[in-house]
């Protein structure tokens, strides 16, 4: 939602610019799901619960960076690595869901997880639509930013409290999984 009050309102650039902005984020999901990708093949758990953490904090401080840039070239730029740090935790967590979830429960586990990512995005756009007939897409951004950041505390605060150790594995992991080049075979 508020990508498109940017594109048309912030910076004026009508539909086009709602789709540039949308690029850009696509270009930086591409880029944050490879590396999330790589990185989960060769960190322990320790360093995901880190790197998620890390990924959390970047994503809400390039999102309030992108909220207030006046120049439209680099806002494409912090929009894409504010992306780019939401692909690296998704991967990497559902990577960590697919290692951990037993497979007679994880379609439950999954299904569970994106009702309760979507349902959340669902109310956010609703609150932002609602704030945006009173404050100003550049504020509306500021603070999505600050709320999607403060993810990072919580989950500091609950890998330090101890509260996310590493369950068994007995799900689904890298080495078992073939993956061909050609999609027929």
């Amino acid at each position: 939602m508020l990508f498109s009050l940017f594109g048309e309102k912030v910076f004026h650039k009508g539909a086009a610019g709602i789709g540039t902005i949308w690029a850009a984020a696509a270009v930086g999901l591409i880029i944050g799901g490879t590396i999330g990708h790589k990185l989960g093949t060769w960190i322990s758990y320790e360093w995901y619960k880190w790197t998620v953490a890390i990924a959390y904090l970047l994503h809400g401080i390039t999102y309030v960076i992108f909220s207030q840039m006046e120049e439209y070239g680099l806002a494409l730029v912090f929009i894409a690595a504010s992306r780019a740090a939401v692909a690296v935790s998704s991967v990497m967590n559902t990577s960590q869901l697919l290692r951990h979830v037993a497979d007679e429960y994880r379609g439950r586990v999954f299904s569970t997880i994106e009702t309760m990512n979507w349902g959340m995005m669902m109310l956010s756009m609703t609150a932002a639509g609602l704030a945006s007939d009173y404050y100003s897409p550049r504020t509306i951004g500021l603070w999505s930013g600050i709320l999607s950041g403060s993810t990072a505390v919580f989950w500091v605060w609950a890998h330090l409290a101890g509260k996310l150790p590493e369950p068994p594995e007995v799900g689904v992991q890298p080495e078992e999984v073939e993956v061909h080049g050609d999609p027929n075979v």
